[in-house]
């Protein structure tokens, strides 16, 4: 037998702390004596209660026709009556898509006037054995549990520990608990699982026991003890684990609290550990600290993972290795699969330990939750997530039409919002998440639910009154006033008060080129229109229409002008220098099929002071030049080669009269070189020119550097072009 050992842990080795529970069903006991079974009740569906009889005054008809029409506005009634002061009281549900207002008006049509409206977040529940709690003990039985509650012969059954509420893979409700609950005597695949008497359990001083009426908790669906092959597993093998999942008989009405029991309220109820409970708000690690368990035989106990424990690695377990952590926490056989905590946070699963001798303290592993669960397939721990907290606007507040809506919801994933138009999934980012509010005018309820996975908050409800927005001029936002683009536009595009109707007008001809009306979020476009090359300008206002009534909002313009590309200059780069007698005689680039390119050519001679006498060698020139573009390409010829000097070239393309933005640069053709300047003086033999380290120079000309011209056309042109040409003298 693997670790199913009687209650009785003797033993300090690390053993699987599940309990064996004898034989048959009247068997509970370690040495087969029959107790008396706890006089408990059948697990009952937890169902909602009707609506409460009316107080005296109140017919049963009218909360009938009251409740009818509530529905129908989409208020779900709770209860009504007279209260303790004789004013009249309506219950409703928080997520009511109804006002207050429509609400009393709803009452009072039916002889229930001045009726005071409260909303809870809840309908009422009769209160049943539904609710099941981490911590919580349950049987798994052999061969099933028909057989075992018959005591057909080899029926038995192990006593283990629930560890925490849970959602299958499609949001039903499941328990996670540890792997090994889920194998028998031989190791064979158990199915059925049944919930013990908390009052009689071990935690409480109990020998453990079975209700009355013994019904099927639910039936364990993936499992896992050792290795991902159902092996043992090894050491520091990634997907080792001890953990089960077991899928919840929802005929039978069981509700997975999100919490972990503190076993002080154990009662002969099967849902009294519900009572006092630790919630559970999220997943994690474990970590150095306090760490809690919860078991059905051991109770809530609290020990510490120190600097001595392990926090991530691997024990063995009757032979199985499973990756989790150790602790010095109070545990015993039955606490298996047990609820490990840190806080609120769901942190492992028990999978077994050692007792403490006189030498050496409780040693027990759990697996960690954050490496097991992956293992199952997609199960998810059920949180216990708080209602979010709309921090604007406030309740009763009047807003404008699309008035953003912020608030909190620390533990949530994302909040799915209603009571207004379609419901809609926002995301939670830092805890915190906005979106556009209501932008129907009058009374309007705004409900948020905060959601992780499968796990849901109960929900927030505001109400507001929506008043119209003061109607100011629209907003044109493409294309901008005063903006100049390169491609045919084809939309205007803007923001303004939601629902308005939004008209675009050419300024022009008053010609009315386009309507649409303002989305939730403030954006309007206009599309499907045409403004090719020119300059153009679009008059828009934004109309509404309140109590039959139509208002005009101021104009707003825009003037914006639509210009063909620049062209662009691909024979000749910005900055370009060129050697004597090397100068370009034409210039080509790329622009728009049929446009017609004009290059405006400028040139200068140098002027400075140390090229005064080389003038005579520059022939410098100017004009303008013309070419369409075939095929994306234009080219224009100067007529010749361009001599010393330095140019400038604007370049534009014109389409239809339009002409772009000009495409600038410059450039420069040097000076021929030139002898002398500067040589040795008479009779000095060669001699080297200060700061050659002594060495004659020979042999190399004189280059002229670029004019005070060439760098003031330079910085025109957006780059300075530095250039520095050491001067050597030539021997004579």
């Amino acid at each position: 037998m693997t670790g199913r050992r009687p209650l009785a842990l003797t033993a300090a080795t690390t053993l699987a702390l599940s309990g064996l529970f004898l034989g048959a069903p009247a068997a509970f006991a370690e040495d087969g004596t029959e107790p008396t079974p706890a006089p408990t009740t059948a697990s009952e569906t937890a169902a909602p209660v009707e609506t409460e009889a009316p107080a005296e005054g109140v017919s049963e008809q009218q909360a009938a026709d009251i409740a009818k029409a509530s529905a129908e506005a989409g208020t779900e009634l709770v209860a009504l009556g007279e209260s303790a002061d004789g004013g009249n009281v309506v219950v409703v549900t928080a997520d009511s898509t109804a006002s207050d207002s429509a609400i009393k008006g709803i009452a009072a049509d039916r002889g229930f006037p001045d009726a005071e409206v409260v909303k809870v977040d809840r309908t009422l529940t009769s209160f049943a054995e539904g609710d099941v709690v981490g911590g919580q003990g349950y049987l798994s039985v052999s061969p099933d549990l028909e057989s075992f509650v018959a005591g057909e012969p080899g029926s038995a059954a192990w006593a283990c520990s629930v560890g925490f509420s849970a959602f299958t893979p499609t949001g039903g409700p499941a328990l996670l608990s540890a792997g090994h609950c889920a194998f028998g005597a031989s190791d064979e695949k158990l199915t059925d699982t049944t919930l013990t008497v908390p009052g009689e359990e071990p935690a409480v001083g109990g020998e453990g026991a079975l209700p009355d009426t013994i019904d099927l908790l639910g039936t364990f669906g993936f499992a896992q003890f050792g290795g991902a092959d159902g092996g043992l597993g090894s050491n520091g093998e990634s997907t080792a684990t001890d953990i089960s999942v077991i899928d919840l008989d929802e005929a039978a009405g069981w509700n997975p609290v999100p919490a972990v029991t503190d076993w002080t309220t154990a009662g002969d109820s099967l849902s009294s550990l519900a009572d006092s409970v630790i919630e559970i708000k999220s997943v994690a690690a474990p970590a150095l600290g306090e760490v809690s368990k919860s078991g059905r035989t051991t109770g809530f106990t609290t020990g510490v993972v120190d600097g001595d424990d392990i926090l991530d690695g691997w024990a063995s377990i009757d032979g199985h290795w499973v990756r989790g952590f150790s602790s010095n926490t109070l545990a015993g056989p039955g606490d298996s699969g047990g609820s490990v905590i840190q806080g609120d946070a769901a942190v492992g699963l028990i999978s077994g330990g050692s007792e403490a001798t006189e030498t050496e303290e409780q040693f027990t592993w759990a697996a960690s939750l954050v490496t097991a669960l992956p293992r199952t397939g997609g199960y998810e721990v059920a949180l216990d997530i708080d209602a979010p907290v709309i921090t604007s606007p406030t309740d009763g507040a009047e807003v404008q039409p699309g008035t953003t809506v912020t608030g909190t919801a620390p533990g949530a994933t994302e909040v799915t919002v209603s009571g207004f138009g379609a419901d809609q999934t926002v995301a939670v980012t830092d805890g915190a998440f906005s979106f556009v509010g209501p932008v129907e005018l009058g009374e309007q309820a705004i409900t948020v639910t905060a959601r992780n996975g499968f796990s849901a908050s109960d929900s927030t409800t505001i109400d507001v009154t929506v008043v119209p927005a003061p109607l100011v001029a629209p907003v044109i936002t493409s294309p901008a006033d005063r903006t100049t683009v390169t491609e045919t536009v084809t939309a205007i595009s803007g923001t303004g008060l939601p629902t308005t109707a939004i008209t675009v007008t050419d300024a022009e001809t008053d010609d009315v080129l386009g309507t649409t009306e303002v989305a939730a979020d403030g954006s309007w476009t206009v599309d499907g229109l045409s403004f090719e090359y020119g300059e153009h300008s679009v008059v828009v206002t934004q109309t509404r229409t309140i109590d039959g009534e139509e208002e005009v909002s101021p104009e707003a313009t825009s003037t914006f002008a639509v210009r063909p590309v620049s062209p662009a200059v691909t024979s000749v780069a910005n900055g370009a220098e060129f050697a004597h007698n090397d100068g370009p005689s034409g210039l080509a680039g790329s622009g728009i099929d049929g446009a017609t390119v004009t290059v405006k050519l400028n040139g200068a001679e140098p002027t400075s002071a140390n090229t005064a006498a080389l003038a005579g060698a520059f022939a410098a020139a100017s004009g303008t030049f013309t070419a369409t573009v075939e095929d994306g390409a234009w080219s224009v010829d100067f007529g010749a080669a361009l001599e010393s000097g330095t140019y400038t070239v604007s370049a534009t393309q014109a389409i239809d009269g339009v002409s772009s933005a000009p495409t600038d640069l410059a450039f420069a053709v040097l000076a021929a070189p030139v002898a002398g300047g500067g040589g040795a003086a008479p009779g000095d033999g060669g001699a080297a020119a200060p700061g050659d380290g002594g060495l004659a120079v020979t042999g190399a000309d004189l280059l002229v550097p670029l004019s005070a011209a060439a760098i003031a056309l330079a910085l025109l042109s957006g780059g300075l072009l530095l250039v520095f040409r050491r001067r050597q003298l030539i021997e004579s």
